[in-house]
Parts: structure tokens; sequence; C-alpha cells
């Protein structure tokens, strides 16, 4: 994976953490998604910025797993959250 793109929040989402999930929303139309498990994971990871080898690299390193076994994973699911307008393409 040789990917320059880096991810962030976008601007106009919101997001709370309760038992165990993870409730994000653009603002104020939403509608909310409700995270869990390792999709928490991934939204926590590629919320805090960076490419998208270092989200994978964190996610694994999170699971336990070689970066290689969930890259295809993580990368199709941080792409559906910007598709969502969840997370934006930065300039990092």
């Amino acid at each position: 994976m040789t990917s320059s793109a880096a991810y962030g929040i976008a601007p106009d989402v919101g997001r709370v953490d309760a038992d165990e999930l993870t409730y994000v929303a653009r603002l104020p139309e939403g509608p909310a998604l409700v995270l869990a498990d390792s999709a928490a994971v991934i939204w926590a990871e590629a919320s805090e910025g960076g490419s998208l080898e270092q989200v994978v690299e964190r996610v694994a390193d999170a699971f336990r797993l070689a970066p290689a076994a969930i890259e295809q994973d993580v990368a199709a699911f941080v792409e559906q959250l910007v598709a969502l307008g969840l997370l934006v393409h930065t300039d990092d």
C-alpha cells in the first residue's frame, strides 16, 4: 500500500462514545451511525488522522494482526466513511 492520502474528521461531524459503542453523525442532519467492535476501532484510528497506511498499522496493532491481513477491509471501511461525509481527505 503506497497511498499518500490522509484522513480526518469532517468539520460538521459529532461523536459520542457510550457503552462500548461509538455514535457518529453529520450535524445537524444526521443520521447517526452506530459503530461497535472493529468498526469503532477503525473509526477511532482514522479520526486521529494520518495516512491510510498509518491507520492500517494502528488498527493492526490494536488487534495484534498483520497489516496485510486487514488492509483491504480497513481501506474499504475508511472509504465508506468518506463517502458518508464522516471523514475527509486532508493535506497531511
